[in-house]
């Protein structure tokens, strides 16, 4: 009895360490796209593949293109201009602002010249038959001039997973993390279970030495193996769910996109020396 208990714990080791370091996380954005806060745009995700990464994210500006959402509201004026910036990165421990490719390009719909405008927030990268298959997150406009709000890419969920995770695997199945979470539920409910069958094995040895006093000294031994092996699986089941607990709270969750409005006036002061002397300058950012 002992053995089988060491024999499930082991499995459930080799369950966590596997669901753990061989799976990679797909963004929370992958096919439930991020809500818009203005109506100027519209987030859209397009998937593309090429035989290198290159064309695989060359594809998807072409897709983005040909777009069911582009050619329902996308169609803005003509402009032949292309440019590329890339936003700041700000390092924080939890907001990265995303690097956004903006894309001003010329198309054409329905034969009539049209004005793309774009941001490329994120991407996820695959692998499939040697293929590159990439997932792109645009930020599209859907009016002549609009206002991008500002996305930030981030892997913090703050301190929900962690009330969440009173349940094993429900914070890491809300962080993104599904497959640990399942390994996380069924290795507590594993060790539980195994627990049970321990006791009542346990209970049901006693049972026998009272009604057969013959017997009394194997049963008590066969007994005491069950309570070993009861306690074993309790430990392992309270070490799994602890486990669980700390991993909601310092696990990475999946990468997620966090929207805030853009476009609003911001002002700021700031020390300023001339030659006439020191004061405060203030600074309006519109």
């Amino acid at each position: 009895m002992r053995n089988l208990a060491n024999r499930l714990i082991l499995v459930v080791v080799i369950a966590l360490v596997t669901t753990t370091h061989c799976f990679a996380q797909k963004p929370k954005w992958v096919g439930n796209t991020p809500k818009e806060l203005n109506h100027t745009y519209k987030f859209v995700e397009i998937v593309s593949q090429g035989s290198t990464l290159e064309s695989a994210r060359s594809m998807a500006i072409a897709n983005l293109k040909t777009n069911d959402t582009m050619q329902e509201g996308i169609r803005v004026q003509r402009n032949t201009k292309e440019t590329i910036t890339r936003d700041k990165n700000t390092e924080n421990n939890r907001l990265q602002v995303s690097k956004k490719n903006h894309i001003v390009e010329e198309i054409v719909i329905d034969g009539e010249p049209f004005r793309l405008q774009a941001q490329r927030v994120d991407e996820y990268i695959t692998r499939s038959n040697g293929y590159y298959v990439v997932h792109t997150l645009f930020a599209a406009a859907t009016t002549e001039n609009p206002v991008f709000d500002h996305a930030y890419l981030t892997t913090s969920y703050g301190a929900a997973p962690i009330f969440m995770s009173i349940i094993p695997g429900l914070g890491q199945i809300y962080k993104g993390s599904t497959l640990k979470g399942i390994a996380l539920f069924a290795g507590t409910a594993a060790c539980a279970g195994g627990a049970l069958i321990c006791e009542n094995l346990r209970s049901d040895y006693k049972n026998k030495m009272r009604e057969q006093p013959q017997f009394a000294q194997k049963y008590n031994t066969k007994a005491n193996n069950c309570q070993t092996a009861r306690n074993i699986c309790l430990g392992a089941a309270a070490a799994v769910w602890l486990y669980n607990i700390i991993d909601a709270a310092a696990a990475k969750g999946a990468r997620k996109v966090e929207v805030r409005r853009g476009g609003r006036v911001s002002t700021a002061f700031a020390p300023m020396i001339t030659t006439d002397g020191a004061g405060l300058s203030l600074a309006v950012n519109f």
